[in-house]
């Protein structure tokens, strides 16, 4: 979508971080915008900041009738809906031995499941109008993992598979698919994730791991920018930092060594089925 003027933006956690960042730029881009997030209060303040052109909503991505409800709110205000961010997310740090069934929930209902709900519930609109773009935050931890993050990087893990599936699925439907990969941003995530838990989802443990240095992070603006260029030009990976270069390039060759090692060992298995 070359011209965002007058298109319409749906932006899950976008009362604060990344997710107000996006929902700034696309209002700078001339869209109207729907700020959605869990903390009505904060959504309202981002959506009083950017004025006329944007409304406030609530929005619990886990929860997939008060995404549905997202979604009529959208088109109740402005009749159509061009741009959907599935933004919402929580962090834990917790090694996986330690770690609850509660924590992983948690994690997966709103980093994973917020994904599925957004694309489950706005991608029938997008195809039918025949005009849209998604795009799905998952993060740097996305392409790459380790401790004590595994939980976390396990769902983002998923939402870049999905959105890679999804960009195949729909390359001849006229909607675009974005994949948000972000290093690190200044945001107020992990304090944000623990205010925003509920009691099914806290198993009351402290696991004292380390949080990352967010404060360090670019500025979110920054990376909704980014966003938007990326829908202007239909990119599909967002990538807002090159730190991690040698890491990623690492971790592929690991994996093409594996096949070159398989091929040398058992042949080649090209046509053959596999399982």
């Amino acid at each position: 979508m070359e011209n965002l003027a007058g298109k319409v933006a749906v932006v899950t956690g976008a009362g604060s971080g990344i997710g107000e960042g996006i929902a700034r730029a696309a209002a700078a881009a001339g869209m109207r915008v729907v700020v959605a997030d869990i903390d009505t209060a904060k959504a309202e303040a981002v959506a009083a900041a950017i004025g006329a052109d944007a409304i406030a909503a609530h929005a619990d991505v886990a929860d997939l009738a008060s995404v549905e409800a997202l979604r009529d709110t959208a088109l109740d205000a402005f009749g159509a809906v061009h741009l959907v961010c599935n933004n919402a997310g929580v962090w834990i740090g917790a090694m996986m031995a330690d770690a609850d069934i509660k924590d992983w929930r948690y994690l997966i209902d709103v980093n994973l499941y917020g994904v599925i709900h957004g694309v489950k519930v706005f991608l029938p609109l997008l195809i039918e109008q025949g005009e849209g773009h998604i795009v799905n935050t998952a993060s740097m931890g996305g392409l790459i993992s380790g401790p004590p993050e595994g939980l976390y990087t396990t769902t983002k893990f998923a939402v870049v598979g999905l959105s890679e599936a999804l960009l195949m699925e729909v390359a001849d439907k006229g909607v675009g698919v974005s994949v948000l990969c972000p290093g690190l941003v200044d945001t107020n995530l992990v304090t944000q994730s623990f205010v925003v838990r509920r009691e099914e989802y806290d198993p009351g443990i402290d696991h004292g791991q380390p949080a990352p240095d967010t404060a360090s992070g670019i500025a979110p603006l920054a990376v909704g920018e980014r966003v938007i260029d990326a829908v202007r030009e239909n990119g599909f990976y967002i990538i807002t930092h090159d730190d991690y270069r040698e890491i990623i390039a690492m971790r592929h060759d690991s994996i093409l060594a594996a096949l070159d090692a398989h091929t040398a060992r058992y042949g080649s298995t090209s046509g053959r089925e596999t399982g």
